[in-house]
This record gives structure tokens, C-alpha cells and sequence, in this order.
């Protein structure tokens, strides 16, 4: 795992910087703040996803090799580093605005950050731990496309950086989000089910005004791609989780074409990946 240094206040060098700004067209610099801000709300909504202080009450004391009654520190681990990810992109948020104003005149649109509006709206800690395992799903490929797409020097290193230990962190936080939905079958299971063909639904249509501002401004954005990767995330999450299979193959590939589908497209592929996951939670 990165330490907090590692990725708070990357930089880089002042004529960089400078021939970033020279290079690059004023809609392709909104586009590069907006993500900015894309990121530093939905990394920050994402913070208390995972409840750490439920999962520390339940978890069972191991004695060491020495004697010592021991609790694993990994939910604690998984908020910290939650947590100065968060940090660091609004850290670079600020560090954008500082320097490039006149790409910052216009507030991001209401829409952009429905995304991480999606992390935030959630009952208890059943359906938190599921929107964990839509975040690790998602958010991953998003970030892949601004990889590819934003060649603004700060934005590159900082994922540069997080993605060394990206596999680590999203494996740790899928056995933390299963260990707090526990074995899955009977109502449990529906509930689930319903959940993250929701969750999932919301966020893929969530990102999507991201990645037309990214369209808009003349910027490569392989939805194919993207909607591979969710796919597979999606299948490894789902094959991990105990008890019964959570979604059925075809609801996956749904999802999947939502993402990678235009709009009205994408709509009704959700809806109806929701409505099948209802209707398999009743049969």
C-alpha cells in the first residue's frame, strides 16, 4: 500500500505544467477540471462505504504465536487508505484551480456528480457493502479512460501512483464488503440481488456525463473497452461473494452494454437488468 507522502501533492515540473497548458485546447482543460472534480467527490462519497466499526465488533480475536489476543487491522487499513485517496484528489483539485482559473470560470454541470450522489444513498450497512463492490467495479475502468484520455501531467502520476497497488486495495475491499454480506441465500440473497443490479445501474449511468464531457472535447473514450473490464470486475466480485450466484450471467452482460451504449440505450438496459433481477429474486 502507498503511504500518505506517496500521493499527497504529486506535482510536476513547472515547464510541464506550462507546456500542458500550451498544448492543450481550452475544452480539452475543462474537461481535465471537471474530472478533477469528478473524482475528488465520488473518491470522498466512497470514504465510509465499507462499516469499519460494525465489522471490528464482530470480528474474532486470534491469539498470536506470543500469546496476545489480536484483531485484524484490515478494515482499519481499508478506511485510511480510502481515505487519503480522497485526500490527494482534492488535493489536486485545488492545485488545478490555483493554476488554470480560466478553465474553472464554469461550475461543473449537476449532473456529473450523480455518480458519487449514488455512494451516498443507501439504508444500512448490507446495501453500503454492495455499493463497495459496484465502486470497485466501476471506478476502476473510469479512471483507465482519463488515464487515456487526459495527458495533464498531476492527473497521470497520482493514477500512476494509485494503481501500483490497485489489484492489493480492491481485493482487500471486496473480502471486507463479502465478510459484511455474509452467506447469501433466501431473503438475504433477493435483497442483494436488488441492490447491486441498482447500484451498479445507477453508476453506470452516473459516469456517463463524465465521459461525454470527455466526447465533447474531442477526447479518445473506448466505451467498448471500458465495458469489457466492468464485466470481468463484475464476475470476479460476484464469484467471490458466499452462497448462492448474486446475478445471473445475463444480467451482467446488460449492465455491461449500458455502459458501453448510448443513452437512451443505456437507460432501458438498466431498466431492464434491474426488473430481471427483481423478477429473479421472486422466483
Amino acid at each position: 500500500m502507498r503511504t500518505h507522502d506517496d500521493i499527497q501533492e504529486l506535482r510536476a515540473a513547472p515547464e510541464l505544467l506550462a507546456k500542458w497548458a500550451l498544448e492543450t485546447r481550452p475544452e480539452a482543460q475543462v474537461a481535465t477540471y471537471r474530472a478533477l472534480a469528478f473524482l475528488a467527490r465520488t473518491e470522498h462519497a466512497a470514504v465510509t462505504l465499507l462499516p469499519v466499526p460494525e465489522l471490528l465488533l464482530s470480528e474474532a480475536l486470534l491469539q498470536d504465536p506470543d500469546g496476545f489476543l489480536r484483531l485484524a487491522r484490515g478494515p482499519i487499513e481499508h478506511f485510511q487508505t480510502r481515505s487519503r485517496r480522497a485526500a490527494a484528489w482534492m488535493d489536486q483539485l485545488v492545485f488545478f484551480r490555483e493554476r488554470f482559473p480560466r478553465a474553472c470560470e464554469d461550475a461543473p454541470p449537476h449532473a456529473l456528480f450523480s455518480f458519487a450522489r449514488s455512494f451516498t444513498d443507501h439504508g444500512d450497512s448490507l446495501e453500503a457493502a454492495v455499493d463497495l463492490l459496484v465502486r470497485e467495479c466501476v471506478l476502476p475502468e473510469v479512471e483507465t479512460l482519463l488515464q487515456k484520455a487526459l495527458p495533464y501531467p498531476p492527473l497521470q502520476r497520482l493514477l500512476g501512483r494509485l494503481q501500483d497497488g490497485e489489484a492489493q486495495r480492491s481485493g482487500q475491499a471486496r473480502k471486507l464488503a463479502s465478510a459484511v454480506l455474509g452467506e447469501l441465500s433466501g431473503a438475504r440473497l433477493w435483497r442483494v440481488r436488488r441492490r447491486l443490479a441498482r447500484s451498479a445501474g445507477r453508476a453506470i449511468l452516473g459516469s456517463r456525463p463524465l465521459l461525454e464531457q470527455l466526447e465533447q472535447a474531442g477526447l479518445p473514450v473506448d466505451r467498448a473497452r471500458a465495458a469489457k473490464g466492468f464485466a470481468r470486475r463484475l464476475e470476479e466480485a460476484i464469484s467471490e461473494l458466499a452462497g448462492k450466484r448474486v446475478l445471473p450471467s445475463v444480467l451482467v452482460t446488460r449492465l455491461a452494454e449500458a455502459l458501453r451504449g448510448q443513452h437512451a440505450e443505456a437507460t432501458a438496459e438498466v431498466a431492464a437488468a434491474e426488473g430481471a433481477a427483481s423478477d429473479e429474486s421472486h422466483d
